[in-house]
């Protein structure tokens, strides 16, 4: 399938007279364009995660903070605990999504949630 796009002008008013040359910068934008879906489908996917996992890291740290639900404190650091990893997890995936090693140093900022609630939880 060809695709048409909008060509520079210079580009288009050079003549091809080597149809080597011509396959060649066929073949280096089709694979340009190849990596610019890539990051288009890597930043949705990337963006999916954070706000589904991210999600669920908040909601568990907010009403672990807020004490909502009128749990006793072994149930608050139970729930505190479980959005530390679902944050983690959701880092993980970020990272994963985007072709980096899931042990990065980059994995602590899944635990910004539970961090956050740490002082709600502790008093």
């Amino acid at each position: 399938m060809r695709r048409h796009h909008v060509k520079d002008r210079a580009v288009e008013e050079q003549p091809l007279a080597d149809p080597q040359r011509a396959q060649d910068l066929e073949r280096a934008e089709q694979e340009k364009d190849e990596q610019s879906l890539d990051l288009v489908q890597r930043i949705v996917a990337s963006v999916l995660a954070l706000v589904v996992g991210g999600g669920i890291a908040v909601l568990l740290s907010t009403l672990t903070a807020l004490n909502a639900l009128d749990f006793d404190a072994g149930s608050r650091i139970g729930l505190w605990v479980m959005g530390g990893v679902a944050g983690m997890l959701t880092a993980a995936a970020v990272l994963v999504i985007n072709r980096r090693h899931p042990y990065s140093p980059l994995l602590v900022l899944g635990l910004i949630p539970m961090a956050v609630a740490a002082y709600w939880v502790w008093t």
